[in-house]
């Protein structure tokens, strides 16, 4: 018998140690793999906590510089700019999910992703920036920076073409300068024999465009215009606060440039493709301020953030009701609301539908849960304004700025010193040849004003808030945003 060592291995032996090798780097592999998988999302949902929290900070400061006092009407003497909120068609039921990983259709099938917030506001360290034309030939500006304290700002969300599963939309932030005087050519030009302090939509490139809002913003301007349009001329201006106080002068509110009443209220222009329920949406090449086209120069510019499924601007309400749902606090429009209710005040959707609640006394009623004062033509039964409610800082300008908006025949109802309506009430003092009066003094007749703000209740604060889903992890992050407009 041969009893000395061997000096090797066999085959089988062998090909054991080599299968037992590559099992062993297999699940190496994959704990590798779980790791950097684990590391790509993390990396993920940071940047895009990250971007969040960006947004979030410029809407704040945004927020913190509004220049218009909330308590509508304004003065028809007021230069304090606007304040509007345009609750969409939309609803958000859906509980905001953050930090769970889920089905991404679950959470959108009913995100409020149509909501539009607009408005005046005011930084000073620093002042917005912007783009303008500057000198050249009218058919070919040169541009040059423009700076300004005073800015008008629209946040808005689209869809995202192509998306699926889930549709998202993004997010866009578009600042206009508020400047009133610009100063320079092509806004200071000679126009027969008059100079004027804007721009002739005359000439080239505005006279072969059909739509004049998308070649002056494509130029690129980023200076906020109104567009003045009559049977002599047809031209923009630039706008300073008090213009702005005038819903016809905002940007997407009158781009055809008529301001006759039949026009009134002058609705801001949708933004949004006819049908939001599908995983697609047609996006025009233009539309009149907004520029989408891959062709054009702004192309971007505007967007903020992107993976967005829910932009939802809320108002305070002080007699919402809230109601409690284990120990979660919830207001009409949240996932799982229920009466009865408990306690009163809270963030709600404009139109949210509850008028008065078991805890309320019966002659208390929410601000915001109906469809806004028919003397508006805000309605959100109203087809042309696409099922929209809208909450407005308003103007006393309508009142006196002899035009018939309620079309019934008589100018300025409310303030021309008439018993128009015969019930035996004269609306005095009125406004007299210097716009001096006021909309509401004792002895005015408020069944005759031709106009009234959709909500004439003072904005206490508003809430936005922001989701967004991260699809490498499929994850969904929330970030909301509160402002008070009380003094403090």
């Amino acid at each position: 018998m041969n009893l000395r060592p061997r000096n090797g291995m066999t085959l089988i032996e062998m090909l054991v140690a080599t299968a037992a090798t590559l099992l062993l780097m297999a699940a190496i592999v994959q704990v590798f793999g779980a790791f950097g998988a684990a590391i790509t999302n993390s990396r993920a949902i940071l940047e895009t906590d990250a971007r969040m929290r960006a947004v979030a900070w410029k809407l704040r400061t945004d927020l913190g510089g509004v220049t218009s006092k909330l308590v509508p009407p304004a003065p028809h003497d007021c230069g304090d700019g606007y304040f509007e909120i345009i609750e969409g068609p939309r609803n958000d039921l859906t509980e905001a999910i953050s930090g769970t990983a889920v089905t991404a259709k679950s959470i959108v099938t009913a995100t409020d992703c149509d909501d539009v917030l607009l408005f005046t506001t005011r930084s000073t360290e620093p002042p917005f920036v912007g783009r303008a034309p500057t000198g050249g030939s009218t058919a070919a500006f040169q541009i040059d920076t423009f700076e300004s304290t005073v800015a008008e700002v629209g946040w808005f969300a689209r869809m995202t073409p192509g998306t699926t599963d889930p549709v998202t939309y993004t997010l866009y932030r578009r600042q206009l300068l508020v400047m009133g005087y610009v100063g320079t050519d092509p806004f200071w030009n000679t126009y027969g024999s008059n100079s004027y302090n804007s721009i002739s939509l005359a000439a080239a490139p505005f006279s072969t465009a059909s739509k004049k809002f998308d070649t002056f913003f494509n130029l690129p301007c980023d200076v906020s215009v109104r567009r003045e349009a009559n049977a002599a001329e047809d031209r923009f201006f630039p706008n300073s606060l008090a213009d702005l106080v005038r819903r016809e002068s905002r940007f997407m509110h009158n781009v055809s440039g008529a301001v006759a009443a039949v026009n009134f209220p002058f609705r801001f222009v949708d933004h949004q493709a006819a049908s939001l329920s599908g995983t697609t949406e047609v996006l025009p090449p233009a539309l009149d301020g907004l520029i989408f086209d891959s062709t054009s120069p702004r192309f971007g510019e505007d967007a903020v953030l992107t993976n967005v499924l829910a932009f939802d601007v809320r108002v305070f309400d002080p007699a919402a009701p809230v109601s409690v749902t284990g120990s979660t606090p919830l207001v009409p429009g949240d996932s799982g609301f229920v009466g009865p209710a408990v306690a009163s005040g809270g963030y709600v959707d404009l139109q949210y539908g509850v008028t008065n609640t078991i805890l309320l006394a019966s002659q208390i009623y929410t601000h915001f849960s109906g469809q806004g004062d028919a003397q508006s033509k805000l309605q959100a039964s109203l087809p042309a304004n696409g099922g929209r409610c809208t909450y407005d800082s308003w103007s006393t300008h309508y009142e006196a700025n002899g035009k018939d908006e309620d079309l019934d025949g008589a100018i300025d109802d409310g303030t021309d010193g008439q018993d128009n309506d015969g019930d035996g009430t004269i609306d005095e003092p009125a406004y007299d040849a210097n716009g001096n009066g006021s909309y509401a003094d004792p002895g005015d007749d408020p069944g005759e004003f031709e106009t009234r703000p959709p909500y004439p209740y003072p904005l206490r604060g508003i809430e936005v808030r922001i989701r967004c889903y991260e699809p490498s992890s499929r994850q969904v992050r929330q970030v909301t945003i509160r402002h008070t407009f009380v003094p403090h």
